[in-house]
């Protein structure tokens, strides 16, 4: 987190006298009362320094307001909270589709994708050339200290999402979660695939250090098919 420190402003003399102008101004239309007595504080040798500090102290609120940094993790980049992976990558889904999670690094070539991700993740991205399909990007985050990487595809008119992180993490139940139908069908063919609420087909599947979910709004038996066309290794 980034700290910054922030010295008190000195309020330039006009604004503050504009600001005494205009709260005398609307004492006198108010009449006596107790305003009245707020009015006489004012004129007092002592007022101009009380609401000059004060007057510092609202805009340092205002800058801090303004100029806090976002919040990390996954809330900070239009993810939602939920440690199983599945949930999570469905989730996500629906909100490449209502537009809250775009991509950090829009390309259609993998090679582009594949240098934003140098780095940002510890394990390989998976970048596959899916027939009929265009590689629209990707974007990764931090969900609780743990990196993730999401790969962006257009299928048509619709979207092909890919979801990534380390695959022995989420075997050991570090952060990330399997249910234990999903880990005994990866651990015995290196697939498994399940029905988001919406319908959408979710496939999870292991290649190498890293384990991927894809979801689309097609058939789950489709959506394998495209996978596995694109050199998809079997069961470890």
């Amino acid at each position: 987190m980034i700290r910054a420190r922030l010295r008190p402003v000195r309020v330039p003399a006009g604004v503050l006298a504009s600001i005494l102008a205009g709260t005398l101004e609307s004492d006198a239309l108010r009449g006596p009362g107790p305003a009245r007595g707020f009015t006489d504080f004012l004129r007092r040798p002592r007022a101009t320094p009380v609401l000059a500090f004060l007057l510092s102290f609202a805009a340092i609120v205002y800058i801090l307001s303004r100029h806090a940094p976002p919040q990390e993790g996954v809330e900070a980049a239009g993810f939602v909270p939920g440690s199983d992976i599945e949930h999570q990558s469905a989730s996500n889904y629906e909100a490449v589709l209502k537009g809250t999670i775009v991509p950090q690094v829009v390309s259609d070539r993998p090679e582009n994708v594949r240098n934003y991700f140098e780095g940002k993740t510890g394990f390989p991205v998976y970048i596959p050339a899916m027939k009929e399909c265009t590689l629209v990007g990707g974007i990764a985050n931090d969900y609780h200290g743990m990196r993730l990487a999401h790969v962006l595809y257009k299928h048509g008119l619709q979207f092909i999402y890919l979801y990534q992180a380390c695959r022995e993490s989420v075997m050991r139940g570090d952060t990330l979660h399997l249910s234990r139908t999903a880990k005994n069908d990866l651990e015995r063919t290196g697939w498994h695939c399940c029905t988001a609420p919406d319908g959408a087909a979710i496939v999870l599947w292991v290649r190498g250090r890293t384990i991927c979910a894809a979801v689309a709004p097609m058939d789950g038996a489709h959506l394998m098919a495209h996978i596995a066309e694109a050199d998809v290794p079997g069961a470890w």
